[in-house]
């Protein structure tokens, strides 16, 4: 009996045990990934006054960041943002069709020596310094009357849209490209995409 007794209780408080450790996992786990996102806050598209097929790209990103890319920064960490504005035709009855029209990339490292955030503009040799983090990333995820290559004839009157989005990953470092390929999707971050209608 008191064996029996003995067995029941070791059950129970391991049962216990289990269902603690999955809770408290659950409470650590889900925060961190909802504090990782991208979110595109405002986006919109003005058209040249004396060509309506060139658009202006106004946007602004919200980034939140989880604990390792902001301890990997501090750490020598490079990261590297993509915003991606992409040409889709809609199709209802064949996949939809999608090809690039621009991409902005640019990259984020820290300074440990001025402890600086210095932000590159890869397209445009635009650097800055920042001395915290959210000035860098709100410059980072702002575009102000950013000129788009002028849209294609097929763009107009076609089911045509501008797709939107933006992705941020650690820069590759020098492993084997499989490798390569699984740190970059464990640890990238990448919005939804916003769709804008051709007329």
């Amino acid at each position: 009996g008191s064996g029996t007794y003995y067995v029941k209780r070791l059950t129970i408080k391991r049962w216990f045990t289990v269902i603690l450790s999955f809770w408290l996992t659950i409470g650590m786990v889900f925060p961190l990934l909802a504090a990782e996102e991208i979110k595109i806050r405002e986006f919109s598209f003005t058209p040249l006054d004396n060509d309506p097929d060139v658009l202006l790209a106004n946007l602004k990103l919200d980034y939140d960041l989880g604990n390792y890319l902001r301890e990997g920064l501090l750490n020598g960490m490079t990261l590297e943002s993509e915003i991606h504005f992409d040409l889709e035709w809609h199709s209802d009855w064949w996949w939809n069709t999608r090809k690039s029209l621009a991409v902005v990339k640019s990259e984020l490292k820290y300074h440990a020596l001025s402890q600086h955030y210095q932000l590159l503009r890869l397209d445009t040799n635009e650097n800055w310094n920042f001395s915290t983090l959210t000035s860098a990333l709100e410059r980072m995820g702002t575009l102000k009357d950013y000129m788009l290559p002028a849209l294609p004839t097929e763009a107009h009157h076609n089911n045509a849209s501008i797709v939107v989005y933006s992705r941020l990953a650690p820069k590759a470092l020098q492993l084997p490209l499989k490798i390569q390929k699984l740190f970059a999707e464990r640890d990238s971050l990448e919005s939804e995409g916003v769709v804008w209608s051709i007329p």
